[in-house]
């Protein structure tokens, strides 16, 4: 389009017969292609930014009301869960400029167990957008391993790959200086994204850990409390799957494929019947990862209805509590979304 416009080249001579209206016509041309030049990149930004993170969802008192009442109900039905122990947040993208949001307890930090995994998986996937590392078929293995069932080995090899660190023994204040801040590269991530309230730098164990890796929980020191344990709020994961769903977080192929790693299905995978994929209705689809320890039992996903609408439910427990807590909150919110027009 642009090569259109031309100005044949202009001699002294020539130059000195434009009269005042040749140079006020000229003027004007100039500032007409300058001006169409000026919309074109301004478009060119626009459309830049029409690709940009979804809005921050807002409170919404409607859907918080909601949340609450399903809460309370469900907290009766399990007597041995004490209201403190869960932490929720649910974003409803139903209107894309103002999605909504309710939480309960949702912006106290717990520890996230193996929800923290979806955050490394987004993490090499954006690595992998940026050049710095490659899906190859070895990668997608054990980030499946990761993701699907679980394994905690595989999510050490995945940190390894994406910091370039590895454990080993206890580090000197300079070398732990700059393992510390490969480590912390996700969570440079993550404020990129605007998402403040997620530490996401340590392996997942359930072997012994090595005395670099406590050095590093201990935020450096050789003994002491675990001061730098992963830790996420529910809201801040709902934020993190919202941003996501929404095919921002990396790109469109990057999210089938996360989306693919992490699908839900209690025919096949049992142990999500106590979680969101087992409250929700035939012909829904859940992506979502679990997270279970001794004293924590999470999850967090996206659901969409077979009506179409769609929702977004982080739930954290902490504390020794079972139960059907979590699919019962998933089943009464996919019935409250059922309702709602398409």
């Amino acid at each position: 389009m642009w090569n259109t416009f031309t100005l044949s080249p202009l001699t002294p001579a020539t130059f000195e017969n434009i009269q005042y209206r040749g140079r006020q016509r000229m003027t004007w041309i100039i500032s007409f292609i300058l001006l169409l030049s000026l919309t074109f990149f301004n478009t060119h930004c626009n459309s830049e930014q029409s690709a940009s993170l979804p809005p921050q969802p807002i409170v919404s008192k409607q859907l918080q009301g909601v949340l609450d009442q399903i809460v309370v109900r469900n907290l009766k039905k399990q007597p041995g869960l004490a209201s403190n122990q869960v932490h929720l947040a649910l974003i409803d993208p139903a209107n894309p400029d103002k999605p909504r949001l309710a939480q309960y307890n949702g912006r106290e930090p717990v520890y996230p167990s193996s929800v923290i995994k979806m955050i490394y998986m987004g993490y090499v996937y954006h690595l992998a957008k940026e050049g710095t590392l490659k899906i190859t078929p070895q990668v997608h293995q054990k980030l499946y391993q990761m993701i699907h069932p679980s394994s905690n080995t595989a999510t050490a090899w995945i940190v390894d790959l994406w910091s370039g660190t590895s454990g080993g023994n206890l580090r000197s204040p300079e070398a732990y200086k700059e393992f510390a801040f490969k480590r912390n590269g996700c969570n440079r991530w993550l404020r990129s994204l605007g998402i403040e309230h997620i530490n996401a730098c340590q392996k997942t164990w359930g072997s012994p850990i090595p005395p670099g890796e406590k050095q590093f929980l201990r935020n450096g020191k050789p003994s002491g409390p675990w001061v730098n344990r992963n830790s996420m709020t529910a809201v801040a994961a709902a934020r993190f799957l919202q941003i996501l769903a929404a095919d921002a977080l990396v790109d469109p192929d990057s999210y089938n494929a996360m989306c693919e790693l992490m699908v839900r299905d209690v025919r096949n995978q049992s142990y999500q019947r106590m979680r969101v994929a087992g409250g929700a209705p035939k012909g829904a689809k859940v992506f979502s990862k679990t997270g279970t320890t001794s004293d924590t039992f999470h999850d967090a996903g996206i659901v969409v209805l077979p009506n179409g609408k769609s929702f977004v439910l982080t739930v954290f427990i902490t504390g020794r509590s079972r139960g059907a807590f979590i699919r019962n909150i998933s089943h009464d919110l996919c019935a409250y979304f059922t309702k709602q027009a398409p």
